[in-house]
């Protein structure tokens, strides 16, 4: 057996003291530390016989019979570390296995500043172990962009930046790589300014427990977007984008980055919302008048479309029969009046608090 990190566990009756002294002063050795355990209690209750760990970590990997030739053991009580040096620092005095009787730390013979050194390996376990977790979390799709501070103190996002970034983009390109495979709808609202069609996006991303992110009404519409669950691309405007990059971005099945200003988006979404005050057709010629892609290319990809009036929604289904929509139905428009009147009296009553003075329904001038 070659290995650089080996533990002779010996009972003291027959490795003695000298034994392991004239071991210890090998020159395959680079650092050891050994202790006695003399306390340790069976499973039974009954005590243990007394017993030696020596640690060695040497400078070259090295066939374990000539270290069982050093020390006078035989061959069969060297074993491999399995673990890491710090492992064996934390077990010397039983540290890391608070179950069973704690060793004094002068217990321990060594040719390094033994606490010194364990201390600082086990913070650098810690920090590993927590930097694997953190790993894991943006893995398996728990940390996102949008939420790593609910997950991650300031301090770790310092300290591990770079393996951060790296992380998430690594995610991304496993993604992409095994086909970006998701299962995304897409809803087309239209109707008049002041309907709701904005607060119900929110509500109704909300209901699934999906975190959204609303477009920027700037060019870059996916300027701050960081993965959100919903992309409402609120009041889509004509300047905004192409057809072919709306098209990749709407593709119900497979996830893909999209264009943005000075770096592309990756788009994990659950659901896209688009509203407008015009009709889909009205939508895709004054957008895409000058695009030779049928109209049929957006539509199939907005499954579904909702018509906005004051008090009620009409539900249309995408028919791939017939290759356009089919109504399907009305459901009642939870965002009315009474909800929309609450919402400007808590903003008169907001403006109010800021201004320190009430305000007077004015008539309009125009």
């Amino acid at each position: 057996m070659k290995t650089k990190l080996m533990e002779i566990v010996q009972q003291e009756e027959y490795i003695s003291i000298d034994d392991i002294q004239k071991g210890l002063c090998s020159n395959y050795i680079q650092d050891y530390c050994y202790i006695l355990h003399d306390k340790d209690i069976a499973e039974d209750g009954t005590k243990k016989a007394s017993h030696y760990h020596i640690y060695i970590r040497l400078k070259d990997s090295t066939d374990s019979k000539y270290i069982a030739k050093a020390f006078n053991v035989k061959e069969q009580y060297i074993n491999k570390v399995k673990g890491k040096w710090v492992d064996v620092l934390l077990y010397a005095t039983h540290k890391n296995r608070p179950e069973k009787y704690q060793y004094a730390d002068d217990e321990v013979i060594s040719n390094f500043d033994f606490v010194k050194v364990r201390d600082a390996e086990e913070e650098k376990k810690k920090s590993n172990s927590r930097l694997e977790e953190i790993i894991k979390q943006i893995a398996d799709g728990t940390i996102r962009e949008y939420n790593y501070y609910n997950y991650i103190t300031i301090e770790e996002k310092i300290k591990y930046n770079k393996q951060i970034d790296i992380a998430f983009k690594y995610r991304q390109d496993c993604i992409i790589g095994k086909g970006g495979h998701r299962n995304m709808e897409v809803i087309y609202i239209q109707g008049a300014s002041g309907t709701g069609k904005t607060t119900y996006s929110k509500m109704l991303a909300e209901q699934k427990e999906y975190s959204y992110y609303i477009s920027s009404s700037s060019n870059d519409i996916l300027g701050d977007y960081k993965g959100q669950d919903c992309l409402i691309l609120d009041d889509l405007r004509p300047s905004c984008m192409g057809l072919s990059d709306l098209l990749k971005m709407l593709d119900n099945h497979t996830t893909s980055t999209v264009k943005s200003r000075y770096k592309n988006k990756f788009l994990e979404c659950k659901l896209i919302i688009i509203t407008s005050i015009l009709p889909i057709d009205d939508f895709f010629r004054n957008v895409f008048s000058e695009e030779q892609e049928p109209i049929i290319q957006l539509k199939r990809r907005c499954k579904t479309m909702l018509i906005f009036r004051n008090d009620t929604i009409d539900v249309y289904c995408y028919s791939i029969q017939k290759k356009d929509y089919s109504l399907k139905g009305e459901i009642e428009n939870p965002i009315n009046p009474i909800v929309i009147q609450k919402q400007e009296e808590e903003e008169k009553e907001a403006i109010e608090n800021l201004l320190g003075a009430k305000l007077k329904v004015a008539d309009c001038p125009f």
